[in-house]
């Protein structure tokens, strides 16, 4: 019975960051949730897991990788028609300028 509550307690610790993520509300609270439940062996995963699912939700470890210039986790049609415009009007800038 001792080892059925010990191993209980240990399992509620390991799935913290996703206790944390879905308390937040957390944008990418299933991805921290799959890193928890595929990455068993601990140690450098869950430390990501722990630390994606306490950074501000303003921000997102990885919207730089995804390429979201909105930071917010999430992209629209009119981030993305924005940033499009804006690179065009900057490329027509820059070859003015040469």
């Amino acid at each position: 019975m001792e080892f059925l509550i010990v191993g209980l307690i240990l399992l509620a610790i390991y799935f913290i960051p996703t206790f944390i993520a879905f308390q937040r509300r957390h944008t990418y609270k299933w991805v921290i949730l799959g890193i928890n439940t595929f990455a068993i062996a601990g140690g450098v995963p869950w430390l990501a897991a722990f630390i994606w699912a306490v950074w501000p939700t303003n921000k997102s470890l990885i919207d730089p990788i995804a390429g979201n210039v909105t930071g917010k986790g999430y992209r629209n049609s009119g981030d993305t028609i924005g940033s499009l415009k804006y690179g065009r009007d900057r490329g027509y800038s820059e070859e003015k300028d040469k």
